[in-house]
This record gives C-alpha cells, sequence and structure tokens, in this order.
C-alpha cells in the first residue's frame, strides 16, 4: 500500500529543500497554485498511460418522468467509460446517441417509445451544470451505475490534503521547485529544468508500469462496426 503524502509534508519538503521557511517572497496561496499545475501536468500524463488509473463508480436513481441526471461531482473533462443499466432482473450497457440524426432520434425516441431500451447524451445547458439526458424518458425505477474517470486531488491549502497520486510525488515537487526558482530568477532555474524532464521521464516508466497484473493483451476494439448498425 503506497504511502499518501498531505499538503502539510509536501510543503514542509519543498520550503526545506528551497530554504524559504518563514520567508513571504512566494505566498501560500501562490505555492498552492503551483502545486496544483504541477498535479494537472501529472494527471495528463497519467490519463495518457493509464486511463483506468481514476477509474471510478457511481450510481445513478432512475425516476419516472425524469430525464436529466447531474454528473458526479469529481467527473474529469465529462470523460464517461461506460453506463450500465440495471433494475434487478435486467443489465445491459446503455449506450451513447450517436451523433449522426441523433437529435431525431431523441425527439422520435421520446414521442414514440418502443422499446424499454435507454440510451444517454450530455448536455451541457446551464454553465457549471453538464447533465446526462436519458433517452427515453424513464417509466420506471432503475439504477445506472456510471463508470467514469475523476480529477485527482487538487490541494485547497488544508493540511490533511491527500496527493493521491504517489508515483508522481518527485515530479511534483521538482515541478514546484522549478516555479518558485523561476519567480526567484535563480540561477538554478534552468539545471532545476533539466531535472524536471528527468523526473517527468521516471514518472512516465512508473505509471506505464502500473497495470495491475501481467496480461499485457492489446484488446481488439469492433465499436466502428457497432457505430455503423
Amino acid at each position: 500500500m503506497p504511502q499518501f503524502e498531505t499538503w502539510a509534508s509536501f510543503k514542509a519538503k519543498v520550503e526545506r529543500d528551497l530554504d524559504i521557511q518563514g520567508e513571504d517572497f512566494v505566498r501560500p496561496d501562490e505555492l498552492i497554485g503551483y502545486a496544483n499545475e504541477a498535479i494537472d501536468e501529472a494527471e495528463s500524463e497519467i490519463l495518457g498511460l493509464n486511463q483506468d488509473y481514476f477509474l471510478a463508480r457511481s450510481t445513478i436513481p432512475l425516476v419516472t418522468g425524469i430525464q436529466s441526471y447531474s454528473l458526479p461531482d469529481n467527473i474529469f473533462a465529462k470523460k464517461i467509460r461506460r453506463i450500465v443499466f440495471n433494475n434487478g432482473s435486467s443489465v445491459y450497457p446503455v449506450k451513447h446517441l450517436k451523433d449522426w440524426h441523433k437529435f431525431e432520434s431523441l425527439a422520435l425516441s421520446e414521442q414514440f417509445i418502443t422499446a424499454d431500451v435507454y440510451r444517454y447524451m450530455l448536455v451541457n445547458t446551464t454553465p457549471g451544470q453538464p447533465e446526462i439526458l436519458i433517452s427515453p424518458i424513464p417509466s420506471s425505477s432503475a439504477t445506472l451505475d456510471i463508470w467514469y474517470t475523476r480529477q485527482s486531488n487538487k490541494m485547497d491549502g488544508e493540511n490533511d490534503t491527500i496527493i493521491d497520486i504517489p508515483e508522481c510525488l518527485t515530479f511534483l515537487i521538482q515541478f514546484v521547485k522549478v516555479r518558485v526558482y523561476e519567480k526567484e530568477g535563480h540561477p538554478n532555474f534552468a539545471a532545476a529544468v533539466t531535472v524536471l524532464e528527468q523526473q517527468r521521464g521516471l514518472m512516465q516508466k512508473k505509471l506505464a508500469d502500473s497495470v495491475p497484473d501481467a496480461d499485457n493483451e492489446i484488446e481488439a476494439d469492433y465499436t466502428i462496426y457497432s457505430d455503423m448498425n
């Protein structure tokens, strides 16, 4: 089980290495901002190498007559991996409404309900409140399992906030050091950037090796055929 650093221990490590304890040239909110920039950068690397690293699940209870449902609060870029319908007796994947004629298909499904097989599309009507639109309008109670990619944990200044990407810790620390050196105009800036790229390479290797088992068989993707139907 990996040991997860907290913001308090991360901050102390950075300040110790840079010998800036008690200084106010870099404000606390700036340091938090640098840390979150580093986490965002590492998050992009992670998602490019291991799409299941931040795999999460949430459930949505379907309510009769209700068509729109909120996405999970911590979803990354509205990235849904799979939606599974389950009413206790039937289980099936809820497929995405394909872009070709999806608006006409939505209107027809709402007017002529021919089967209790749901599909979905994402809508972004209200700023900051993207939703899942279910078609046809639910006519009975059931549960949707939402498998999605969540966001990495961001720092908010609380000492006990967890940094949940332990494989990236040295990269995160070096990234923050580079940003501090940049602000200071420090002579070690260029050397620190070189070390940062070395740490990026090591982080990428760790992430590439983080598959949970030795099964490295490539899965065939036949979705293009089903999309044509």
